[in-house]
């Protein structure tokens, strides 16, 4: 695995922990700040040909 695609899986593994909190938290705002910071990761991800393999929440 290239060390692109292992960044860009660790970013994304963080975004998924911080939206899980945002959301504990009831914090509209920052869901909506973490969703699209999320997809962007999965839109780049997709660009460059490297699967993340897990399911994501709250994207669609």
């Amino acid at each position: 695995m290239s060390k692109f695609a292992e960044e860009l899986r660790a970013r994304v593994d963080e975004v998924v922990v911080e939206l899980r909190r945002e959301r504990a938290a009831m914090d509209d705002h920052g869901v909506e700040v973490l969703t699209r910071r999320l997809e962007n990761l999965l839109r780049i991800a997709e660009q460059h040909g490297i699967d993340i393999q897990r399911p994501i929440e709250g994207t669609a």
